[in-house]
């Protein structure tokens, strides 16, 4: 009796760990940009434009100029892992820029690709294997790369531009770094200028050539960053006036802004310090 009143007990255990299992079972959670695009839907439907590109599509939020008269568009870029409505600083701008005179397009950034490595065909060597590259690999900086660009040439391509216009690029943070590079490539496009915020790459060697890039980007460049930035940014930065110097960009100008980039206080002085580069031009 004692016997198999035990076997009973194990038996209601092993059940009670299979069903146990079972409810545990991983479920894959809904991509950020999804998510971002159905809060879009529902809360700014009179603003939301979707374009189709190789990814699929992407959201981007259009606000049309309020002032008298019109003095150009501004492409909106956040960074790496923000949607439109970014907390620093550009959710902001894509207003307030209105009231400049401005058209705003604030676009949704890509999703992140950590598998982005498991494409690589070619094998790292010994030494290449055990190589720190940063916390982004080459390769999923090259997929964020892609898939930011081919969203901005889908806006880019359907701009209705006066000659009277200026077309004006703000991008932030890892978007910021990666469409530096792409202008730094000369590509035939017109930009009357371009800001970048806080830019960087995460990617040791990549960030490294940063500065030399941002010297070579031919539209008029007001580089922003933040006294909160972190170390590596702040002495990046250092690195970035050398070069600007080297390659004789003169049309380089760079502000530092004291205090958090998600504070109100320094998104109107951002503000300010777009309107004054942008009226200089």
């Amino acid at each position: 009796m004692r016997f198999s009143t035990c076997a009973l007990f194990f038996v209601a255990i092993l059940i009670s760990q299979n069903n146990s299992a079972n409810a545990a079972q991983f479920i894959m959670p809904e991509p950020r940009t999804k998510i971002e695009q159905q809060d879009l839907v529902k809360y700014f439907s009179d603003k939301l434009i979707e374009l189709e590109t190789e990814s699929g599509k992407v959201a981007t939020l259009f606000s049309p100029y309020m002032s008298a008269s019109k003095r150009g568009i501004v492409i909106l870029l956040p960074g790496a892992g923000h949607g439109p409505l970014s907390v620093h600083g550009l959710s902001y701008l894509s207003e307030a820029l209105t009231d400049d005179g401005f058209d705003t397009y604030a676009l949704q950034t890509p999703e992140l690709n950590w598998q982005a490595d498991l494409l690589n065909i070619e094998q790292p060597s010994v030494e290449q294997e055990y190589a720190y590259e940063g916390p982004w690999s080459e390769a999923m900086l090259d997929d964020y790369k892609e898939q930011l660009l081919s969203s901005f040439d889908a806006v880019y391509q359907q701009l209705r531009v006066t000659s009277e216009d200026q077309i004006v690029v703000v991008a932030q943070g890892v978007s910021a770094g990666v469409f530096s590079e792409y202008l730094a490539s000369l590509p035939n496009i017109n930009i009357d200028a371009f800001i970048a915020i806080s830019a960087q790459l995460p990617n040791i060697n990549r960030n490294k050539n940063l500065p030399a890039a941002l010297s070579l980007v031919s539209p008029p460049l007001l580089d922003i960053i933040y006294s909160q930035d972190n170390q590596t940014l702040h002495e990046n930065a250092k690195q970035r006036k050398r070069w600007v110097q080297r390659n004789n960009k003169y049309d380089y100008r760079q502000r530092e802004l004291f205090g958090l980039s998600t504070e109100h206080r320094q998104h109107q002085r951002l503000r300010k310090e777009l309107d004054g580069f942008l009226r200089q031009l």
